[in-house]
């Protein structure tokens, strides 16, 4: 019993191509919202901001190179491939897989940079400071396999003779370790910010919403377990298509890490549109943790919402004074208190 000749016509670059190319979309427009609300906001861009920036200008750039080696025969086989067209091929995967290096990287990076502002303890900053020396260090190891794994590096591209690589077997292992520290990463960041969502005074569908914004992370962490699969694979079948599924998995666990990375920034224009569609219901601001959403109100204000209540006379000095308040506690006060122009019929703010 003979088996079947493989097509001449066989392209499976769709399996990457479409999925990548429609989260990437998804990417760069969530990217620029959160730009955009983050300066509309607060007039300015803090270090994560700047970090997904780069990092989503390289996934794009990535991308390019992606859709290039496609056009010069990637996803097609090996053997109805020019000379010519394979030398362009493999350059531009070389260059498409050294980006991922650095962007997955930035990815992280920026997601540590967020969560660092959430807290001071220092087995908070201790774990975030941890994981990004971590993320440096492999990723920089990865950049050393990428260029000295063949010599000469342009090996990786043409024939040339008297080529010496690494073995294999040790880079595979190395790559099993490697994604088992990058699930319990990514873990980690995701659920990190769950202890902060308990300690809110809000509603429950409120924190339920903050809650899967600020976990959107255990999706690329489904991604890279997704890669994991592809692992015992390696260096089997054709190398024009056989390269393409565990790429495919690498390039999703990167788009969804900006995708996830963004959305705990949009919070607001997200519950927004929830709260005209009814999703969720309009509540009183009681509270307004500045590491979910920023305003500046007035004193002025404030206390025009206590007089609906209280008919007391009093300080009409503070009305004009603008102060930022992330949350207030209203506590008893003492009659006969000096301090007119803080209390209101025995009640001041603490």
């Amino acid at each position: 019993m003979t088996s079947e000749a493989p097509d001449p016509n066989s392209n499976n670059i769709a399996l990457y191509l479409v999925p990548v190319c429609i989260l990437s979309a998804i990417a760069l427009c969530l990217c620029v919202l959160r730009i955009w609300t983050r300066l509309r906001r607060t007039g300015r861009l803090y270090v994560d901001d700047w970090i997904i920036i780069v990092a989503e200008t390289l996934s794009i750039a990535s991308l390019g190179c992606a859709a290039g080696a496609a056009y010069y025969g990637w996803g097609r086989l090996y053997m109805t491939i020019q000379p010519d067209d394979l030398k362009k091929n493999l350059q531009l995967q070389f260059a498409m897989q050294t980006i991922w290096i650095v962007t997955l990287c930035l990815v992280r990076l920026s997601v540590a940079f967020s969560l660092l502002k959430f807290g001071h303890e220092m087995l908070w900053k201790g774990t975030l400071y941890g994981i990004m020396a971590l993320q440096v260090l492999i990723s920089s190891s990865y950049i050393v396999i990428q260029f000295a794994q063949c010599t000469p590096v342009s090996s990786s591209w043409e024939n040339v003779p008297d080529v010496k690589c690494w073995p294999m077997k040790p880079i595979i292992d190395y790559g099993w370790a490697i994604a088992a520290i990058y699930v319990t990463m990514d873990l980690i960041l995701a659920l990190m910010p769950l202890r902060l969502i308990r300690s809110l005074t809000r509603p429950i569908s409120e924190k339920i919403l903050i809650g899967c914004l600020m976990a959107a992370g255990l999706t690329a962490t489904a991604m890279a377990c997704g890669k994991m699969t592809t692992f015992n694979e390696f260096g089997k079948g054709d190398p024009m298509q056989a390269t393409v599924e565990p790429s495919t998995w690498a390039k999703l666990e990167e788009v969804v890490g900006i995708i996830a990375s963004c959305l705990p920034s949009l919070k607001a224009p997200t519950e927004k549109v929830l709260r005209r569609l009814g999703v969720i219901s309009v509540r009183f601001h009681n509270t307004r943790p500045s590491f979910v959403n920023s305003s500046s109100i007035t004193l002025h204000e404030a206390r025009d919402n206590a007089d609906r209540s209280s008919s007391a006379e009093g300080a009409s000095s503070l009305g004009k004074d603008k102060v930022r308040i992330d949350s207030v506690f209203v506590g008893p006060g003492k009659k006969g208190d000096s301090k007119q122009d803080l209390r209101k019929d025995g009640w001041e703010p603490v």
